[in-house]
């Protein structure tokens, strides 16, 4: 009995000893014995914890002995501790090496992220990808500083321009990107489904730039697409509905709005009496008053629409073998009836180990996309609100004027014609590195992409162009296009010591470019059952167009580190392009670039609050090859003629006079930066400052008619880019539970006109070269300025008007300044106005709260200037047409910012029309939960996110139009719309 109650005592002291409880304090350092604020201290498996004050104290009551603290911080490695009879500890964690220095893809290669030489920046993935959209290119608005992204198509399928540090050149396709794809061209970012993204890098300057050379004076954007990993196989699924709906900036004319702008435009200016109705207004546009019949084309045409987004992908891989394979299926309703956008896409990216030496890469990308456009001719933005479009029982009519007024319905032509667009991409990419040493490789590359496109538009025997008797019509366009490249590629790295690093790499490359262009046009169709497809009996028109370019390259890149402390890097390139004249065929581009690690240096390795200080130099040279194929070779142009009563075929010289000096576009850049990382990775960023000039630039020239030719293609001038670019980051609050994060990203591009033909006028003033649409090439100017009379106001009663330029105006008209005082406003009173922005940016913001993540972000764009062409359309001021709506001039209202209506047409709408196009627009707003492990466990998923997100949700901005970016028309129609958006997804992970 003695012994049962000995062991009971004995067992209960220990297993008190055990649960004794004790207050733990401490203090977090840094390797250098710096305090660490911030640092997240929690008992294992319990929600007991603390966080360091600013000098890195940390105090946690009630722990049991023998619990376990952790400690997590950002940017350092987590540390275990188990909590002894010490109760005052002194924990040291180490930095994060894989987060510092993280991998990240250059030009043919990769390179660690600190050791980056050139203008690089890596494009945060998660916040790309939060806009819903198969238009990738709006992916990169306002994720990298120097990159801007103008819409160019709002339509289903449509695309945006990209311009890195402004326009270099004024070449056609001359300013846009190259696209890299896994080491592949692309034509197009919106070739690759968001969904297989894994990174996305920016290539700004020429140090990083001009190993691509002839391809890369526009910058480079590099992706790379996930692939396989060893372990158990994984499936993930997103999938998204979305709803997308009309935003604007601009109200039309309602039908009594329009009615009273018509009588107010043939008001009679002198006497101020109205004129009577029926001398306005056509007896249809009387009855329609009358009984109110009134049109909103806005919302008779457009109506919400909805995309549909669907991605399913497997990763798996054994050591040997790894495997990444997608299916994607995306569709998308247009808000304008007749449009709408689907497609399909597989991805296979395959790493095979073969030997010990041997490894194969394959990528396979198959695409199956299908457009539909809504047809030519709609235009609901100017049309008149006094119209009938429907019947009493609710059919189409054709002549929605009335039966006297031939003008066709632009529904109608909507309803009796079609024009599609199929596409189907095939990619097929092979690799094959032997490494003879594990410094020492050789790379064969091989890339063969075939695009096929098909269009057919048809126009029904009822449709318009069916009243010039030819019974239907069909275009049928087909282009084939076929790209081929090979490239060898050999890299070296031998191992010095640990002072010294080197990486050399050399790479051959050949690649080819075939385009064939097909294109009919047929009549007489006996019905329309089978649109395009069917048989016309009438061949209006037979067009074929080859044309075919090869660039050969040899290129080199030699990389050295001294006491990762000083980095050089030393880049050449040669480039030989078809495009060019026999004699200047091959353009040479080299490149040189420092990074100094400051950091690094003793001075400042006891400087707790820099972790990372790096300048960089870099200046370069990269090429453009951006003209059209055999343009500096003679043409003949196909000109049919009239012999013995037949007709023959026939040619005559092209009207473009060839060129046979006509040699490479030339940039050379010179950029600067600043990487930091600052107070334990509280804050980091980059501060760049870069000027590239472009030399003898690729320009149509028009010349004198008695040459036999209208114009030729030659290099002449030089246009400058300069411009600063911040990016920051803050980690404002970073603890397990709670995570709050700021960035953004600001850059300013001054862009001018250096050099022109060096030709002079009679009082000794370089001449300019036209442009066209307002735009002319002057030294000193951007080449996209405005070029203008300035417009003043709208002149007011008690003006000076007969001391004005325009001494013949009355109140009311628009008023402009007479530059040079002569009492005549012409061309030597034209000014130019600034069309580029002062500059352009993004902040957005991340707030995680266990699982719940909330993510906001702001495009702004300061400084720019656009024309309206609807505000410079003089029908729309006569009353003749809708358009947008203003506060315009009366002599009972007299407005100083819109001229007054009148019957005649309006001098200077032009210059009138020049508007500041500047915004601030609620980009994304996204609001996601993940659900917990706990939970995930128990239904068998890896991972389980659902979200919602709106996008272009809010848009402030004086511009009037459906988007900042896009005019009200365009090309004589409406633009189509750009859209708000309302998307709910899910992403799931197995």
């Amino acid at each position: 009995m003695r012994q049962t109650l000995l062991t009971i005592l004995t067992v209960f002291l220990f297993t008190s000893a055990n649960a004794q409880s004790v207050d733990v304090s401490g203090n977090v350092q840094d390797n250098t014995g710096f305090p660490i604020p911030g640092v997240n201290v929690l008992v294992k498996n319990t929600t007991n914890g603390a966080v360091t004050d600013f000098d890195g104290n940390f105090t946690v009551s009630g722990v049991d002995i023998g619990s376990v603290l952790i400690f997590s911080y950002i940017g350092y490695v987590s540390k275990e501790v188990i909590v002894n009879d010490s109760t005052s500890l002194v924990i040291k964690l180490d930095e994060d090496l894989a987060q510092l220095d993280e991998v990240i893809v250059v030009g043919y290669g990769t390179q660690k992220k600190s050791n980056v030489v050139g203008s690089v920046v890596s494009v945060d993935l998660e916040e790309a990808t939060a806009t819903p959209t198969t238009n990738v290119s709006e992916m990169l608005r306002g994720r990298a500083a120097g990159v801007q992204v103008n819409l160019a198509d709002a339509r289903p399928g449509g695309d945006s321009n990209i311009v890195i540090r402004g326009s270099v050149s004024v070449a056609p396709n001359g300013n846009g990107p190259l696209i890299i794809v896994d080491g592949l061209p692309f034509d197009s970012l919106n070739d690759i489904a968001p969904d297989d993204i894994a990174n996305i890098e920016v290539l700004k300057d020429a140090s990083s730039t001009a190993i691509y050379g002839s391809r890369a004076s526009n910058g480079v954007i590099l992706v790379t697409t996930k692939r396989g990993k060893a372990g158990k196989i994984l499936v993930n699924y997103h999938g998204y509905t979305t709803v997308q709906s009309l935003t604007k900036n601009f109200n039309q004319y309602t039908g009594q709005q329009y009615i009273d702008l018509k009588r107010e435009a043939n008001r009679n200016r002198f006497t101020g009496e109205y004129l009577r109705d029926e001398n306005i207004f056509t007896p249809f546009e009387l009855e329609a008053i009358d009984n109110k019949e009134f049109v909103d084309w806005e919302d008779l045409v457009l109506s919400d629409a909805t995309i549909q987004s669907h991605a399913l992908s497997v990763t798996a891989g054994s050591e040997k073998t790894k495997v990444f394979s997608s299916i994607n299926y995306f569709t998308q309703d247009g808000i304008i009836p007749n449009s709408g956008f689907n497609r399909g896409a597989f991805k296979l990216n395959l790493d095979q180990q073969i030997s010990n030496k041997l490894n194969l890469k394959a990528i396979i990308n198959y695409q199956n996309t299908n457009q539909d456009r809504e047809t030519g001719g709609l235009n609901f933005t100017t049309i008149t609100p006094l119209a009938r479009p429907f019947d009493e029982n609710g059919k189409l009519l054709k002549f929605y004027l009335g039966p006297n007024n031939t003008s066709v319905n632009p529904l109608w032509d909507q309803q009796e014609s079609t024009d599609e667009t199929k596409i189907n991409l095939t990619d097929l990419n092979l690799s094959l590195t032997y490494n003879f040493t594990p410094n020492l490789s050789y790379t064969l590359k091989t890339f063969l992409r075939n695009r096929n496109t098909n269009r057919g538009i048809y126009r029904s025997l009822s449709h318009s162009s069916g009243d010039e008797g030819v019974d239907g019509r069909a275009f049928l366009e087909n282009r084939l296009y076929r790209q081929s490249l090979i490239e060898n590629i050999i890299n070296y790295k031998p191992e010095i010591n640990d002072k010294h690093s080197l990486d050399f790499t050399a790479v051959h490359a050949f690649d080819e470019q075939r385009d064939e262009f097909t294109q009919i046009q047929k009549a007489g169709f006996a019905n329309d059952a089978l649109g395009f497809n069917g048989i016309g009996t009438k061949l209006l028109s037979d067009v074929r167009n080859v044309s075919q370019r090869r660039l050969v390259s040899f290129l080199g890149r030699l990389r050295y580190g001294y006491l990762d402390k000083y980095l050089f890097e030393v880049t050449a390139r040669a480039d030989g392009a078809s495009v060019f004249a026999e004699n200047n065929k091959w353009g040479y581009f080299p490149a040189a670039s420092f990074a100094w690690k400051i950091h690094k240096e003793s001075f400042l390795e006891n400087l707790e609050s820099i972790n990372e200080l790096k300048l960089r130099i870099s200046y370069g040279a990269t090429g453009n090859q951006g003209i059209n194929s055999l343009e500096s070779l003679g043409r003949a142009d196909d000109t049919p003629y009239i012999f013995g009563g037949e007709t023959v075929a026939g040619f005559v010289a092209s009207s473009r006079l060839p060129n046979p000096n006509l040699k490479w576009e030339t940039t050379t850049t010179f950029n600067t930066g600043l990487d930091f990382r600052l107070f334990n990775n509280l804050f980091e960023g980059t501060i760049e400052y870069y000027k590239s000039n472009t030399k003898d630039l690729l320009l149509d020239r028009s010349i004198a008619g008695t040459t036999g030719f209208a114009v030729t293609r030659f290099n002449v001038g030089e246009i400058e880019n300069k411009g600063f670019e911040v990016t920051l980051n803050t980690n404002i609050i970073r603890k397990n539970d709670l995570r709050w994060s700021v960035g953004l990203a600001i850059s300013s591009n001054n862009n001018k006109v250096i050099a022109l033909t060096g030709e002079t006028d009679n009082e000794g003033n370089p001449v300019d070269i036209p442009l066209g649409d307002g735009r002319r090439l002057s030294i000193g100017q951007s080449i996209n300025n405005i070029w203008l009379p300035k417009y003043d106001g709208i002149f007011q009663e008690g003006d000076d008007i007969a001391g004005s330029g325009t001494p013949l105006a009355s109140p009311g008209d628009i008023r402009v300044i007479d530059q040079d005082g002569n009492g005549q406003i012409d061309e030597r009173d034209n000014v130019f106005t600034e069309a580029d922005p002062d500059w352009y940016g993004s902040i957005n913001t991340t707030l995680n709260y266990k699982g719940f993540e909330l993510f906001a972000d702001f495009y702004i764009l300061e400084g720019a200037t656009k024309l309206n062409p609807v505000l410079a359309d003089g029908e729309l001021w006569k009353g003749a047409i809708n358009g947008v709506r203003t506060k315009y001039y009366t002599p009972e209202s007299p407005s100083t910012q819109y001229p007054r209506p009148k019957p005649d047409t309006h001098v200077h709408l032009f210059s009138f029309a020049v508007r500041d196009a500047s915004y601030v627009r609620l980009r994304t707003l996204t609001l996601g939960y993940n659900l917990p492990e706990k939970t995930l466990s128990g239904i068998g998923f890896n991972s389980a996110k659902v979200y919602m997100t709106g996008t272009n949700l809010f848009t402030f901005t004086d511009y009037q139009s459906y988007s900042p970016e896009q005019n009200p028309i365009e090309n004589g129609n409406s633009a189509f719309p750009e859209t708000r958006a309302l998307t709910v997804g899910v992403k799931l992970g197995f």
